[in-house]
């Protein structure tokens, strides 16, 4: 049994090490208090009085360790941190790992639903509580651990075949953003199909306009490909102040508090940013593309994946053979 103690924003975290990997942890005001709690718990569990299991670690306390242990690892690991920051600034933080219910949870789902989030960011906030379930019960020793998340009843996608965006949309989303990276971020979100992480990490050196090319090096499924630039690209990135450096200087978080708010604010409803990118597939399929030069271009792995657009390609085709 081992302790060890951390200084975190202004407070003292004691935690208790045993070797079969469970832990206790506390936080306290001062170091001296934190020695103290944590000479009182070994020498409880020396005594045989108390043993240290996960229900006396905190939701708050847990997520803090995956945070160091855990989301460094990821790709997605500077909007899995805004996501685990939320989590840590709610209550719930505040209750035992072994003692969150079901019904804590549907609590909370209710609430996130009134506020007006979208069932998928509801979904991801809950995806990452349930993976903390799942690393304390396979890395950190807790296998009694029960995760609530997996019995919870989730709130429903809407059919992505049922979510269009139109160009008078765009308008409306543009003219009511605040920051000034948001218009040109969505219009070339909605031309090209680039995903909102791919569009934060793009500098210019990725831009070849001689060969009319954009290449992607850091990808969701870390296949490198390329985009086209066509005739509206092209005329977007001429309208972009260019420097040596990123297109957009900002943070993907940051994009997606901008986005939010500027839906909130046109009035309108089921779109998120990932919606331009759907929309771009779909009018990528509408003018004609196959489904092999749409997979070039979106970086879809499997074709199976894009077959539920296929229909709008067809009804495009009627369209255009009844005129």
């Amino acid at each position: 049994m081992m302790a060890t103690f951390r200084k975190r924003k202004g407070k003292w975290q004691a935690r208790i090490q045993r070797a079969s990997g469970t832990s206790q942890a506390r936080t306290f005001f001062n170091l001296r208090d934190a020695k103290l709690w944590a000479r009182k718990v070994e020498r409880d569990v020396d005594l045989g009085i108390q043993d240290i299991k996960p229900v006396l670690v905190t939701i708050g306390e847990a997520f803090n360790r995956y945070l160091i242990e855990v989301t460094p690892r990821k790709k997605s690991a500077a909007i899995e941190q805004y996501r685990i920051q939320a989590w840590l600034l709610h209550p719930l933080s505040r209750r035992i790992l072994g003692d969150l219910k079901l019904s804590h949870l549907a609590v909370w789902r209710d609430e996130q639903i009134n506020k007006g989030y979208s069932a998928n960011t509801i979904r991801l906030h809950l995806a990452v509580l349930s993976h903390l379930y799942t690393i304390a019960q396979h890395e950190w020793g807790y296998e009694d651990l029960k995760n609530p998340v997996q019995h919870l009843h989730k709130p429903k996608l809407p059919s992505t075949r049922e979510i269009r965006i139109t160009d008078e949309d765009i308008s409306t989303l543009i003219h009511h953003t605040q920051s000034p990276y948001l218009p040109s971020l969505i219009r070339l979100a909605l031309l090209t199909g680039m995903r909102r992480s791919e569009l934060i990490k793009l500098h210019w050196n990725d831009i070849d306009l001689e060969r009319q090319l954009i290449y992607l090096t850091d990808t969701k499924n870390g296949e490198n490909r390329q985009i086209p630039i066509f005739n509206q690209v092209n005329v977007l990135l001429q309208e972009i102040e260019k420097d040596d450096g990123q297109l957009f200087p900002i943070k993907e978080h940051a994009v997606s508090v901008a986005f939010r708010r500027a839906v909130k604010r046109s009035g309108l409803a089921n779109i998120s940013f990932h919606t331009l990118r759907h929309e771009a597939i779909t009018r990528f399929f509408e003018i004609g593309l196959t489904i092999p030069e749409v997979a070039s271009i979106s970086g879809h792995k499997s074709w199976a994946m894009l077959r539920r657009y296929t229909h709008l390609r067809s009804q495009s085709l009627i369209n255009k053979l009844n005129n």
